[in-house]
This record gives C-alpha cells, sequence and structure tokens, in this order.
C-alpha cells in the first residue's frame, strides 16, 4: 500500500511504500482509507510536544479516518475512526490506503455525508459540541467566539447557533475570514480596539467566552464576559501563558472552565459525532476544507502547519 511515513522526530511525513496490514485478532478491522483529516494534534505528537514523550519512529501519522471496513467485523461499513498514531508503538494512523485498526474505535457514518466531510467534521465538531455542553450553553445567551477564522472556532461558532444562542460573536485576525463564518451575528477584530468595546456595538458582554487561543487573549476576553459569565478555553494555540490575574474570576464571579476533547469518554465522543454529522447531512453544519492526494502528504502537513482557516483533508 502507498503511505507517508515519519522517519524522524520533527519531521513531515513523506510518500512511500508498506506492506498491506491484516487482522490479527476477531477485534480488529482494516479499513480502505478514503479520507484522512489533519488536526493539530497530528503536528504536535509529529514535533514530540505532546505529554506522552516524542512518538515511536517510524509511524504513519493521521489521527482521523474515514473509510470502509475490508476486513474483520462489519465488512462493507463506512465508518469513522479515530486512532492514537505515534502514541502506541507499532500503532500507524490514517495517512495510507489502508488502516489497521480496533473495530471499538470506529463509528459509522451515516448515509449523505461524504467522505471527505465526515473527516473534516469529525474531531472539531465532537469536541465544539461536547465543550459548549460542558459550558452548559442556555438558549438565549450570548456568545464570543475567539479563533472563529480556524475550523474548531467556526465549528462552535455554528453550534452555538445551532443551540439556540441569541447572538454569537466570531472573533479572530482577519476581518476577510471573519465575514466568511457561518452563523455569526457579528465580528469582533482581534488586534484592532479591545474585543470588550468592539461588543459595545453588537449588544455588550456576552454569556460565554469560548477560547482556542488562550495566551495574550485571555486577559481582553474575559473583560468580555458579564457577570457570572463562563469563560470556555478549548485550546492554546496563542501560547500556554496568560498574565490575567485571579481576582478578574473573583471580582465579577467568573467561572474558568477547561475542555479537551481527547479526555472525552468514547460513549460521549460517538454521540457527538452522530449529533454533528446528523447536521452535517441536514445541511445545517459544514467546515470549509481543502484537499490534497496522498502523494502530496508533505504538502498537507505544511498547509496544516500555516493555520489556513480550512480543514486539510488527505485522499488516497
Amino acid at each position: 500500500m502507498k503511505a507517508a511515513v515519519i522517519e524522524e522526530v520533527g519531521a513531515a511525513p513523506h510518500a512511500t511504500a508498506l506492506a498491506d496490514p491484516a487482522p490479527t485478532t476477531d477485534t480488529q478491522v482494516v479499513v480502505r482509507v478514503e479520507a484522512t483529516a489533519l488536526n493539530a494534534i497530528d503536528l504536535h505528537v509529529a514535533e514530540g510536544h505532546h505529554r506522552a514523550g516524542p512518538p515511536k519512529v517510524p509511524y504513519v501519522p493521521g489521527f482521523e479516518v474515514v473509510g470502509t471496513i475490508t476486513a474483520g467485523p462489519d465488512q462493507g461499513l463506512r465508518v469513522h475512526a479515530t486512532v492514537p498514531a505515534g502514541l502506541v508503538p507499532g500503532v500507524n494512523g490514517g495517512l495510507a490506503e489502508l488502516l489497521l485498526t480496533e473495530r471499538a474505535a470506529c463509528i459509522p457514518v451515516p448515509d449523505g455525508l461524504d467522505s471527505v466531510a465526515a473527516a473534516a467534521i469529525g474531531a472539531v465538531g465532537a469536541g465544539a459540541d461536547l465543550a459548549l455542553r460542558k459550558a452548559d450553553l442556555q438558549a438565549g445567551e450570548g456568545v464570543l467566539v475567539l479563533g472563529a477564522t480556524g475550523p474548531l472556532g467556526a465549528a462552535a461558532v455554528q453550534l452555538a447557533k445551532l443551540a439556540g444562542a441569541e447572538r454569537v460573536i466570531a472573533a479572530g485576525r482577519n476581518p476577510e475570514r471573519l465575514a466568511r463564518v457561518t452563523g455569526a451575528d457579528g465580528v469582533v477584530v482581534l488586534g484592532d480596539e479591545p474585543p470588550a468595546e468592539q461588543l459595545a456595538a453588537l449588544g455588550g458582554p456576552v454569556d460565554l467566552v469560548v477560547d482556542p487561543l488562550w495566551g495574550a487573549w485571555a486577559v481582553p476576553a474575559l473583560a468580555c464576559l458579564r457577570p457570572g459569565g463562563r469563560y470556555l478555553n478549548i485550546g492554546a494555540a496563542a501560547g500556554d501563558e496568560s498574565g490575567f490575574r485571579v481576582e478578574m474570576l473573583r471580582g465579577a464571579q467568573l467561572s474558568l472552565i477547561g475542555f479537551s476533547g481527547t479526555t472525552a469518554k468514547p460513549a460521549d465522543a460517538y454521540a457527538a459525532y452522530n449529533r454533528v454529522a446528523a447536521l452535517a447531512v441536514e445541511g445545517s453544519f459544514a467546515l470549509a476544507t481543502a484537499t490534497y492526494p496522498l502523494e502530496e502528504a508533505a504538502k498537507a502537513w505544511e498547509a496544516q502547519a500555516s493555520s489556513p482557516g480550512k480543514k486539510i483533508v488527505v485522499v488516497p
């Protein structure tokens, strides 16, 4: 089979040939890959920055895969699979024509959803869904989403609106990209005047901030909350450090909430994927994608590292 392999920690994957995998237990399946979505965690692992330590090279990266089972239980079933590529010795990911994984790691993909879309909405869609539920988003509330031009932020904007938020404000640094964010009732441009001042013209403070950035944007975003509001952190794309003072939480009785999709229980992740997939089938939820052939996996990897504002999807 064709595959893209990482030979050294910190290196990009390169296309090569590998032996076809085959099940060795009754619980394993072989999936003929139809689409593999790249995520920040793929690069994080490859660069040796994951808390589990450096990856066990060589390995095939790609945590998130959609394809059809061709060997093992449920042959012919189209599935979305999540695999810990690089984190477990001998476990390869989805940048290949074939994937060997456990049947329990596979979620059926509904009819009416093409494989590229099914891969694109998976991790970020299910993650945003679970995060908003953890933050207890209520109908009628106001929400500010930072990093809204990236896939995770874009998913949070759409899902917050679909969940009944009265006002969803998209925040990001690129005005042109912000203008294209689906589901937003207004935009805040990060880097100009303070976000709280921009919100004044958009209905004032919000009940919930959804933040995949952290870093320098945490303090300005905390100031956007009304008393008793909630601050939901779902990432640190702008850095792990922030200079906010804890009295900011006490003074306005704010709640600080953290969420990571990697800690979700399998049953919860399964249910979340089903929810966002159903929305995608009916046409109310979608993410912009950019596709690359497997032979250009290195270019796809470079695109993922550049924060393109789209889901990068590799197809065999």
